[in-house]
């Protein structure tokens, strides 16, 4: 087998598409002749279909079920000895396992069966061109190719023999980690640093909605590139998923804490003082200014007071809590990515 292009690595249906072809050998002694009696002719080109064929097939393929793909002409020489190049396009199921992206390898398995159909036919064995054959791969942009492999195996049960070829392949993750580990990872400290806004400013809920939207938008580009199964979950999905969720918490209790302080400024007093701008006030504004503070309670400021400094606690509580689950997952995320 030779694999000249690979066209696509799907990881969502789990498949990889490519442009290659098989070299067939088998020996068929019902087309033997003299060379001397035909002019010394050794070999012909006849179409596939006027020979026979190995019954030879393609596990697990898309398309190519029953066959290896099309040649127009099959080789025979005088001694018998047929060859054969079929090719097409490929699309064969590989199961990848995701949990590394970007940071992935991943190993594609290919089975290719020969039925033996008579008695008199001797085993036929697909022969790979060379144990190590990833360098005759064309350069993809994706991915990096490493090692091209094959085993022989014989069940006897089934008179069927099989070679089983192993590619091995690297995602180039440069791009990705460019376009998609760091924006994530810049959008998680972004998240940290929410109670850093002044609940004054008003915009803190605004800051809020708008990294959990981010957030949203790169789950859904996961779930589209992604395979939807359960197994092989990408380390870099629950990361997002759980930064998701942090920010839901700020939100909730960005509400809260807002609440809170609209509540204390509703019943906030001013307490006149000489430097005031209550001295510059005529002579009956100022008597009315004093009349209504000595009417109203003076445990309202301290009151105030107190929840100001609990919702300043709240914010640094909060603030330095999500910094150290920012550490903590960006931790577990990079040893999970080095095991």
């Amino acid at each position: 087998m030779t694999i000249q292009t690979v066209l696509d690595v799907d990881e969502r249906f789990q498949s990889i598409s490519f442009y290659g072809w098989f070299k067939v050998q088998w020996q068929d002694e019902f087309l033997t002749w003299d060379e001397t009696e035909f002019h010394g002719v050794r070999r012909i080109k006849v179409p596939y279909h006027k020979v026979w064929i190995p019954d030879i097939a393609l596990y697990y393929s898309e398309k190519h079920i029953h066959d290896l793909g099309v040649h127009p002409f099959v080789t025979v020489t005088s001694a018998g000895h047929m060859t054969w190049f079929p090719g097409a396009k490929y699309t064969v199921q590989c199961h990848m396992n995701v949990k590394k992206f970007p940071f992935d390898e991943q190993k594609c398995s290919m089975v290719v069966g020969a039925w033996q159909t008579t008695d008199w036919m001797q085993k036929i064995v697909p022969r790979a061109r060379s144990k190590n054959g990833a360098k005759e791969i064309a350069e993809n942009g994706e991915w990096e190719f490493q090692s091209f492999t094959y085993e022989e195996t014989y069940d006897p049960e089934f008179n069927l023999t099989k070679i089983i070829y192993t590619l091995r392949f690297r995602r180039r993750y440069r791009y990705f980690l460019l376009c998609t580990i760091m924006p994530i990872v810049i959008l998680a400290v972004l998240n940290s640093l929410t109670f850093l806004i002044p609940v004054e400013s008003g915009e803190r809920i605004q800051y809020c909605l708008t990294l959990f939207l981010t957030f949203t938008v790169f789950l859904t580009l996961f779930d589209q590139t992604m395979p939807r199964n359960s197994t092989d979950v990408p380390f870099i999905t629950v990361f997002v998923t759980f930064h998701l969720f942090l920010c839901v918490i700020s939100t909730v209790v960005s509400i809260v804490t807002i609440s809170i302080q609209l509540k204390s400024d509703e019943v906030t007093r001013v307490v006149p003082s000489e430097n005031s701008d209550v001295l510059r006030m005529d002579h009956d504004q100022r008597d009315q200014c004093q009349e209504y503070w000595k009417s109203s309670p003076r445990k309202t400021f301290s009151r105030s007071n107190c929840k100001e400094v609990i919702l300043n606690k709240i914010d640094t509580f909060m603030l330095v809590t999500n910094f150290i689950l920012l550490g903590i997952s960006a931790f577990i995320l990079t040893i999970f990515y080095l095991s």
